[in-house]
C-alpha cells in the first residue's frame, strides 16, 4: 500500500487535487504536513518511518508567512550577491503588501537550506528529490544543467559570465549581437519578475509583468497580472538593475509558432519518464502564462502544418530534458515551437509545473496519472 507524505501550504487547490487523485486510486489520503509547522520546528520529517512511504514537497505558495519563514532562513545563508538583504528578525516582522517582489534571492536561499535539512531528515522514497527541486528553482543553473546535456534552449546571455547591470546588459547584447532579450528572475515563479527587452535605433521597449512604484521616495516592484510597457530608459533600468541584482537569467528573446494569429507555446508535464499532458497556450503578450489572462488550447489545436513526426521529436525533446533531473518523478516543461514548426527550444523547467487544470491524458488528469504510473513502477 503506498502511504504518502505531502509537505504543502493546506489552503491551495493542489492541496486538493492531489488527495482526489488518490482516493479514486482507492489508497489512503496523504498526510498533510504544513509547510509552517515544518519552518517553525514543531514536527521534523524523520517522524514518518513506515514501509511504502513516499514523500512529496508541492509548491510553498499562498501563503505569506512562509514566505516570511524562507526569508528569514536566507539571512543565515552566507552569499556573495548583490541582492537586497533582511536580518531573519525583521523577515518575521515584515508587512503583507499584496504582489511586492520581496527578497526574492534570499527568499531562494531560505529555501535551499530547509528543503536540504529536509532532505537529510526523509526515509523513504520522494517524488521529486530536494536537490532536483532546488536546480529547477534557479533558471541560470538549470539552463545550464539543460545546454550541457546538448538540450536545445535559447542562446543564454548569462551561459559563461554574470550580467551585473543595465548598460552591462546593453553591452553583452551589442557583443553577442542581440537586439531582443528575455531577462527573468532566476527565482521566480508564474511569470514572476519577466522582461522582454529590445532596442532598436535609440529606441527600447520593456514589456513585463513588473509593476515599478514610487511612493513617497522609496522605490517597489510588484508582480501584476496587468502586462505592462515602459519605454523611458530610466524606469527600464530601474527594473533591470533589480532583477539583476537579485539573479536573473537573460536569454535571447525567441520568435514563437502563431495560432489563431497570436503567439503560442506549450505546457508538457513529463511523468515517469513520459511526456503526457499538454496545454497549448496563446498569449497576447510575449508571456504566455494562463493566470496573465492568455488563452489555453487542447493538443488537438496544434497547427496543422505541424508534423506528427516533428511533434513527437519535440515531445522527445521535453522527456530528454526531464531526464536531466533523474531523481524527480513528474516535472512541468515550457516549449516554445518555432515559427518554421520544425525548430524548438526548452524555455524552462518547473518542479511543480503539474497543476494543468482541465487537460487530460487517457482521461486523466495530471495528479492521478501521476498516482497510477507510480503503482506501476513500484
Amino acid at each position: 500500500m503506498l502511504n504518502v507524505v505531502l509537505i504543502a501550504n493546506p489552503e491551495t487547490r493542489r492541496v486538493e487535487l492531489f488527495q482526489q487523485a488518490l482516493t479514486r486510486a482507492g489508497l489512503p489520503a496523504a498526510e498533510l504536513v504544513p509547510y509552517e509547522e515544518l519552518l517553525a520546528g514543531r514536527c521534523f520529517l524523520d517522524e514518518w518511518d513506515t514501509p511504502h512511504l513516499w514523500f512529496r514537497f508541492d509548491a510553498p505558495e499562498r501563503n505569506f508567512a512562509v514566505d516570511r519563514a524562507f526569508i528569514a532562513a536566507g539571512a543565515e545563508v552566507h552569499d556573495t550577491g548583490q541582492h537586497q538583504r533582511i536580518g531573519a528578525i525583521a523577515a518575521y516582522q515584515l508587512p503583507a503588501d499584496k504582489g511586492r517582489i520581496l527578497y526574492p534571492r534570499q527568499w531562494y536561499l531560505g529555501w535551499r537550506q530547509r528543503l536540504r535539512e529536509w532532505a537529510r531528515q526523509i526515509h523513504g522514497n520522494v517524488f521529486s528529490h530536494p536537490e532536483d527541486i532546488i536546480m529547477m528553482f534557479d533558471k541560470i543553473q538549470c539552463q545550464r544543467i539543460l545546454a550541457n546535456h546538448s538540450i536545445p534552449t535559447p542562446h543564454s546571455l548569462t551561459h559563461h559570465l554574470s550580467i551585473l547591470s543595465y548598460e552591462h546588459l546593453r553591452e553583452q547584447m551589442d557583443a553577442q549581437d542581440c537586439q531582443r532579450v528575455f531577462v527573468k528572475l532566476a527565482h521566480g515563479s508564474s511569470a514572476s519578475g519577466v522582461v522582454a527587452y529590445e532596442r532598436r535605433n535609440h529606441l527600447e521597449r520593456a514589456i513585463t509583468t513588473v509593476e515599478r512604484v514610487v511612493e513617497q521616495g522609496e522605490l517597489r516592484f510588484y508582480n501584476s497580472r496587468k502586462i505592462r510597457q515602459y519605454s523611458d530608459p530610466y524606469e527600464i533600468a530601474d527594473i533591470i538593475n533589480f532583477l539583476l541584482n537579485e539573479s536573473a537569467q537573460v536569454e535571447a528573446w525567441m520568435p514563437k509558432a502563431r495560432l489563431e494569429g497570436r503567439e503560442f507555446d506549450a505546457r508538457v508535464v513529463v511523468i515517469g519518464g513520459k511526456a503526457r499532458q499538454v496545454v497549448l497556450r496563446v498569449g497576447n503578450s510575449p508571456m504566455t502564462n494562463l493566470h496573465l489572462g492568455n488563452d489555453r488550447r487542447e493538443v488537438s489545436a496544434l497547427p496543422k502544418a505541424l508534423s506528427s513526426e516533428y511533434w513527437q521529436k519535440m515531445l522527445y525533446t521535453c522527456e530528454q530534458a526531464a531526464a536531466c533531473f533523474p531523481h524527480s518523478f513528474y516535472c512541468g516543461i515550457d516549449l516554445l515551437i518555432a515559427p518554421n514548426l520544425r525548430d524548438h527550444y526548452i524555455l524552462e523547467l518547473n518542479a511543480f509545473g503539474d497543476l494543468l487544470q482541465g487537460i487530460t491524458w487517457q482521461g486523466w488528469d495530471t495528479y492521478t496519472t501521476e498516482i497510477a504510473m507510480l503503482l506501476e513502477q513500484i
